[in-house]
């Protein structure tokens, strides 16, 4: 066996900087889910440059690069989202968002760099590599369907048929170390689009309305407490809200409040039940009130549950590039990842790349307009999944 640690070192030290670029003008050129027509076109020539065959999705903007290992062996999948989100960047970077309304405020800039940068120190080592590496860049995470869905359709994962697929996420976990459990590490998410009714009219007037807004207020504060309620505590679950919208003016009653939300739960049936007893609790409060209501939801993606074979070769990889002390054991979230649909074809782990300095300051989360991971978390991505291919014929197998 060669010396792959040596060797992948070597070459991750040496393309540092050009994926860091790479990251860069990711980041300057976000592009939100369904968008990503420059973001692909860069991976796809990027790929092309380095003389791996390019597949280009027809259904959506996901690309596949295969590498093809001078030796037999196994086909190892590396997966990395592309699509940014619709905020507006409050980091004050140098290499900030360029497009109005738009960043990279989820860390897939670093997965693509990451991948990219992966797919070069590979090829590099091509005649050392026994099986092939599969690069799968998608589309549209952040919005279901998501681009997962789209891209296994049209046959990503048929011809060749990875063995296993591998994933990281940024997180807000110290620079050096990873995180990973088996089983579920990210749960299902059913989003929802709630419309309460009412009758407008004058502010002076109120009995002669039916006020949404009032209406609202009751229907959250009962969903909090179903909740509270209906769900056993020691089952995690969530409800959230993240756009109210209502009335024209402060001296109108309007007619309509909307709302829109997510739940999320670590258990499918969980959530389903929670959207189920969700429409019952509106029902009844709307009719009491005199109000009427339309719902909307799709019951999303499904729980990401790791492999726990894979996860165990992920936490093998990591001990001798990080040490074991490094090598946390995460909570799960709720927070819904479209990469549980290739878990669903094919077995495979999802791990945590911690990417904050604590010297900065208390680490930002995913989704905010500040998030800004440390570029100094980009090597280790990309030794992390260069590992995971190179090391997968000898220690991965079951």
């Amino acid at each position: 066996m060669p010396d792959w640690k040596q060797l992948i070192s070597k070459q991750v030290g040496e393309l540092t900087e050009e994926v860091i670029k790479i990251r860069r003008d990711l980041h300057r050129h976000p592009e939100v889910s369904g968008k990503e027509e420059r973001t692909s076109a860069l991976v796809a020539d990027y790929l092309a440059d380095l003389g791996i065959e390019v597949g280009r999705c027809r259904e959506n903007y996901g690309v596949t690069g295969l590498l093809r290992g001078a030796k037999p062996g196994p086909t190892v999948a590396l997966r990395a989202d592309m699509d940014a989100l619709p905020l507006t960047e409050e980091t004050g970077a140098e290499y900030a968002s360029e497009v109005q309304g738009v960043m990279h405020a989820c860390g897939h800039d670093i997965h693509t760099s990451v991948l990219l940068g992966t797919a070069a120190v590979l090829q590099r080592l091509r005649d050392r590599l026994a099986g092939k590496a599969l690069f799968l860049f998608q589309p549209s995470e952040e919005f279901f369907p998501g681009g997962a869905v789209g891209m296994i359709r049209e046959g990503v994962l048929d011809d060749p048929r990875p063995d296993v697929v591998f994933s990281l996420h940024t997180s807000s976990i110290p620079l050096g170390q990873i995180a990973i459990i088996p089983g579920p590490i990210i749960g299902s998410v059913s989003t929802l689009s709630l419309r309460i009714l009412g009758k407008g009219g004058h502010f002076a007037g109120p009995h002669q309305t039916v006020d949404p807004i009032v209406v609202t207020s009751h229907v959250v504060v009962a969903l909090e407490s179903m909740m509270t309620r209906r769900v056993d505590p020691l089952d995690p679950a969530v409800l959230t809200f993240g756009m109210i919208q209502g009335g024209t003016r402060d001296n109108i009653i309007g007619d309509m409040v909307v709302l829109r939300g997510n739940i999320g739960a670590l258990d499918e049936s969980l959530c389903k039940f929670l959207m189920e007893e969700l429409e019952k609790t509106v029902k009844g409060i709307t009719q009491g009130m005199g109000a009427g209501y339309k719902l909307k939801y799709i019951h999303g993606y499904p729980t990401l549950r790791n492999d726990p074979q894979m996860t165990a070769y992920v936490q093998r990889i990591a001990g001798p590039l990080i040490g074991e002390a490094n090598i946390k054991t995460c909570k799960p979230t709720l927070g819904g990842e479209d990469f549980s649909f290739f878990l669903q074809k094919v077995p495979g782990a999802m791990f945590f790349l911690g990417t904050h300095d604590p010297a900065s300051g208390p680490p930002i989360s995913n989704h905010d307009p500040r998030f800004n991971p440390d570029e100094r978390a980009i090597p280790l991505g990309m030794e992390m999944m260069t590992h995971l291919v190179a090391g997968f014929k000898e220690f991965g197998r079951p």
